[in-house]
């Protein structure tokens, strides 16, 4: 397929998202919540100013992250890190963190029902949700926006935004991207109400989608499984198929492992980026790809790129592809606004780059679907850009709203 004919794909799909939004069944999203702090590190002056403790060390870290073209996560253990910032750095807005809680979002504004995991209800992180997002209470689901804040929030966590050749200390960005620094560990909500709720819709629900467990200290993590795969089989009892597990960034490759062994045999569905699934080993994107799918025993491997989307998958390839396209769409108005936004057209200025494989092809007795991102080369954010992919993925991947006559 050409460049010029992936436009035009992208152009027809445009005014079928609506649509699409209002028949897609609810979606379940956990089982981590929380709130943002976005910074320019180009306008982080003092972290690069500062002449030793723990602030040098940072800059170090996010200034070498920024010339080799890394995001990702970054745990650095700095207990007074959110009083140093407050006094010392600017931060441009809040929002709202956390795959399964960026993915709602994304399926709010999209005119998609979504509910949410939410132990902190703070006046701070409710005011970082869509009111249209749905939260369990004990009069059952109430959308967000009917709900006052109380109690205090948790610890935020900070995200270092950068663009392709910005000046950021000494040294120029290699790419457009960002870097979640976490200076505290994070467990996973506990949402008496969400659990009871999600297990009673279980059975009308589209899709679930899980993350967070990068987030967990080592030692709360085998606790941390046990509590999620007793919600994940109570879902599945209830006849919930597809669960989604977005795995995020792991500095340490045997949580990552731990993480698969436990969660596969309940999941349908397992999602990362492109530097995530590079972790696995092989340089070939097919390959792995390919292996972990049958490794795993799954549905479906879901990998997302700068410049593409690919899947490997047991479902319907052609609708596969629409669902990657969905999410590669969606993702590009986030990029090109800097929210996320309900597409009116393909964002101006984007960039389609020939994708590394055909869009339906068969690898090794596989089924390998890939598409074109538009690409933004000064994109005007770049968090929540996959969680925004995953969200667009939704639309399509999995069975729709029933049509009522």
């Amino acid at each position: 397929m050409t460049l010029d004919s992936w436009r035009k794909q992208y152009v027809s799909l445009v005014p079928r998202l609506a649509g699409l939004a209002q028949r897609t069944r609810l979606s379940l999203c956990g089982l981590a919540t929380c709130t943002d702090a976005y910074l320019r590190l180009a306008d982080a002056g003092p972290l690069f100013a500062a002449s030793g403790g723990k602030a040098a060390w940072l800059a170090k870290a996010l200034q070498w992250r920024a010339a080799n073209g890394i995001g990702g996560e970054l745990f650095f253990d700095w207990p007074e890190a959110e009083g140093w910032i407050a006094q010392n750095l600017d931060i441009s807005s809040w929002g709202l963190g956390g795959t399964g809680a960026q993915a709602a979002q994304t399926l709010a504004v999209l005119g998609a029902r979504a509910l949410v995991t939410l132990q902190d209800r703070s006046q701070r992180q409710l005011s970082v949700i869509h009111p249209d997002v749905l939260v369990a209470t004990r009069q059952g689901l109430e959308k967000r926006g009917a709900l006052e804040g109380s109690g205090p929030s948790k610890p935020a966590h900070y995200i270092f935004e950068f663009s392709a050749g910005e000046l950021v200390g000494p040294e120029r960005a290699k790419r457009s991207t960002r870097v979640i620094v976490r200076f505290a560990d994070d467990p996973l909500d506990r949402d008496l109400a969400f659990v009871q709720e999600s297990v009673a819709q279980a059975s009308q629900a589209g899709a679930a989608v899980i993350c967070g467990f990068n987030e967990v200290a080592s030692a709360s993590l085998a606790t941390e499984l046990e509590y999620s795969k007793n919600l994940l089989s109570a879902w599945r009892d209830k006849g919930l198929t597809t669960i989604h597990l977005e795995l995020g960034g792991y500095e340490d490759l045997s949580l990552r492992d731990q993480v698969l062994s436990a969660l596969a045999p309940l999941i349908s569905s397992l999602g990362m980026s492109h530097s995530e699934l590079r972790q696995f080993g092989s340089g070939d994107v097919d390959i792995e790809a390919i292996n972990l799918h049958r490794k795993l025993g799954l549905n479906r491997i879901c990998v997302h790129a700068d410049t593409w989307g690919l899947s490997v998958t047991n479902n319907d390839p052609e609708h596969e592809l629409e669902s990657l396209m969905c999410g590669c769409l969606v993702a590009s108005c986030r990029a090109a606004r800097g929210h996320i936004s309900v597409p009116t057209g393909v964002p101006p200025n984007t960039l389609l780059y020939d994708p590394p494989y055909p869009p339906i092809s068969k690898q090794n007795g596989s089924t390998l679907v890939c598409c074109p991102a538009p690409y933004l080369e000064q994109p005007k954010a770049t968090i929540g850009l996959g969680d925004t992919f995953l969200a667009g993925t939704l639309l399509t991947s999995w069975k729709p709203e029933p049509t009522t006559l």
